[in-house]
């Protein structure tokens, strides 16, 4: 259950920023496709946890964490 909520929130927040950036008119750069796969992969995380894969589902959602922080970096 604690898998599930952390890789649920971690999507969350990749979905805020994408709308976030999507809204501001700006151009779609790599670093929203890069939040677009942090969220692919913190779904795929939730998935894992559910079907008792933990260890698979807290690699996807360290790479999703990963990915989210390092795509403010990119332009």
């Amino acid at each position: 259950m604690g898998l599930m909520a952390a890789g649920a929130l971690v999507a969350l927040v990749c979905l805020v920023v994408i709308v976030g950036q999507l809204n501001s008119g700006s151009q779609m750069g790599v670093g929203t496709v890069v939040y677009g796969l942090c969220l692919a992969s913190a779904g795929l995380s939730v998935e894992l946890a559910r079907r008792g894969r933990t260890r698979l589902a807290m690699m996807a959602i360290i790479l999703a964490a990963a990915g989210a922080s390092l795509a403010d970096a990119l332009p």
